[in-house]
């Protein structure tokens, strides 16, 4: 009787055991898979992280975006001569209606030896007027014929911008970053060299500087662009600094003209 009382009692602590361990088991749920999802980046046309994979169709959207609408360049072109000998420079002001077109470009040379160093142009497609203003001399001289933008020399076609904005784009070697407006800035990170057109030469040159400021939507806003060549046995520094902008844009129609 006392063995079988004892059972019933170590029986009933088992159960009693086994029924704690049951209702305290915890269960864990599983962890989800989570991935995090970069935001997606838009580049301009023939632009990647890695930098300018097609120059052609990014100088190819600058130059649609030029011959959508008004537009203005300023141009400045400095070159200095180590020794000291020579300096010179060019600078365009242009702005670009449908068929209107006002530009003004200033150059200035050491030693002298030009024969302007201002010369403003006007056309309204069908003739074009010039304001020039001699060396050394307070007069200016006026002179129209007929003919359109064609006749101002020193003016660029939206083709023309392209070719030229090719020559300094077409490198793969940009480092790409974003600014805090959605632009994006290109700056030349290479060690290869970049062909320029430089004193009625083509010449394979070393940048030192080269950076451009890109819209989304490829229309280049600046290109600053230095670098050094040879020129007649002397080492020469050039600078280069291109402004582009096509909101309001108004065409001056000088009182001249």
């Amino acid at each position: 009787m006392r063995r079988t009382a004892l059972l019933a009692v170590a029986l009933a602590a088992m159960l009693a055991l086994a029924g704690c361990g049951g209702t305290g088991e915890t269960t864990t749920a599983p962890t989800p898979n989570t991935t995090t999802t970069q935001a997606s980046v838009d580049y301009p046309p023939g632009v990647t992280a890695d930098g300018v994979e097609s120059g052609f169709d990014l100088t190819g959207a600058h130059a649609d975006a030029l011959r959508a609408g008004n537009y203005s360049v300023n141009y400045l072109r400095t070159a200095s001569y180590e020794n000291g000998s020579s300096y010179e420079s060019v600078a365009w002001t242009t702005e670009y209606g449908t068929e209107t077109v006002y530009t003004s470009q200033s150059y200035n040379h050491a030693p002298a030896g030009v024969e302007y160093d201002t010369v403003k142009a006007w056309t309204n497609g069908s003739t074009v007027a010039f304001q020039r203003s001699a060396v050394g001399s307070s007069t200016s001289s006026f002179t129209h014929v007929s003919g359109g933008v064609d006749e101002i020399s020193f003016v660029r076609t939206p083709g023309e911008w392209k070719e030229y904005l090719y020559t300094v784009a077409a490198s793969g070697e940009m480092a790409v970053s974003q600014t805090d407006d959605g632009a994006f800035t290109l700056t030349y990170d290479g060690n290869s060299t970049v062909t320029v057109n430089y004193a009625g030469q083509t010449r394979e040159v070393d940048p030192t500087t080269l950076e451009l400021t890109v819209a989304g939507n490829g229309f280049i806003q600046k290109v600053v662009f230095e670098y050094t060549a040879t020129i007649d046995g002397e080492t020469v520094t050039v600078s280069e600094l291109v402004i582009f902008q096509n909101e309001d844009v108004t065409v001056t129609n000088p009182t001249w003209a």
